[in-house]
């Protein structure tokens, strides 16, 4: 059987796929030793990524040629926004959560995911949703039925709306549509494909790593700036290197 498009871009960056998969935020999460404000810190970061998600798809929506792809796209964005955007609503009712700026990492993906979707055509803008959902349904099937003895409540129901039959039913689909215009794509876009993909796995990457590492990362972004002030006011001639994400 030959494979499949979506295998080969992802076969390309299969170590890094794992590395998301086995990210110790996921597995801290699954064991439930995550501290919550790491978990929040996410969630208010997940909040701002996916008002840039919704941006794209609604591009798609624009520029879907057939009706099965534009009704899926529709799907999409209704899924989103009943499906995760709720489930965000409810977890952050939990006592402790606070919203959070969005950081670098979270500004960088979103303006990847937008400016994509303006760019290009819909075969991919899916590529570069792919990652996403892909590795969303992944890391809920690996984990869901593997969650250790205490884990929170607030925890488990991470788990279960990503390996639940409704989201994994909507990632089969946003595949097969991939597949499908994969199969009419130029060999520029498929190339194109690849390099797209490959960005969007790391910003998933970065994304994760910058969660886990929190607040150590803002903490020495404070610290950076106050050394920098004040080697400012001792006249110091060295500039300070200003890195962000993973």
């Amino acid at each position: 059987m030959e494979q499949g498009f979506f295998s080969k871009l992802r076969e390309r960056v299969q170590d890094r796929w794992e590395e998301i998969i086995d990210h110790p935020f996921v597995r801290e999460l699954a064991f439930g030793i995550l501290p919550r404000e790491k978990f929040f810190f996410y969630l208010s970061q997940d909040d701002h990524y996916l008002e840039d998600l919704l941006s794209a798809v609604g591009v798609l929506v624009a520029k879907a040629k057939g009706k099965a792809l534009r009704r899926f796209a529709v799907r999409l964005l209704h899924e989103t926004v009943q499906g995760e955007m709720a489930m965000h609503e409810v977890l952050e009712r939990e006592e402790g959560f606070s919203p959070a700026s969005p950081s670098a990492v979270t500004l960088e993906y979103g303006d990847f995911l937008v400016r994509t979707a303006y760019t290009f055509s819909p075969f991919e803008i899916l590529v570069a949703l792919a990652p996403c959902f892909a590795s969303y349904r992944d890391i809920g099937l690996r984990y869901h039925k593997e969650l250790a003895e205490g884990v929170p409540p607030l925890y488990r129901a991470f788990f279960a709306s990503y390996a639940s039959r409704e989201y994994g039913g909507l990632v089969e689909d946003l595949l097969s549509f991939l597949e499908e215009e994969a199969r009419s794509a130029t060999p520029l876009q498929r190339d194109l494909a690849h390099v797209l993909f490959e960005r969007a796995v790391i910003y998933e990457w970065r994304f994760w790593e910058e969660s886990y590492r929190f607040p150590l990362l803002a903490t020495s972004k404070h610290v950076e700036e106050d050394e920098s002030g004040k080697n400012s006011e001792k006249g110091s001639t060295h500039s300070s290197n200003q890195t962000h994400g993973g």
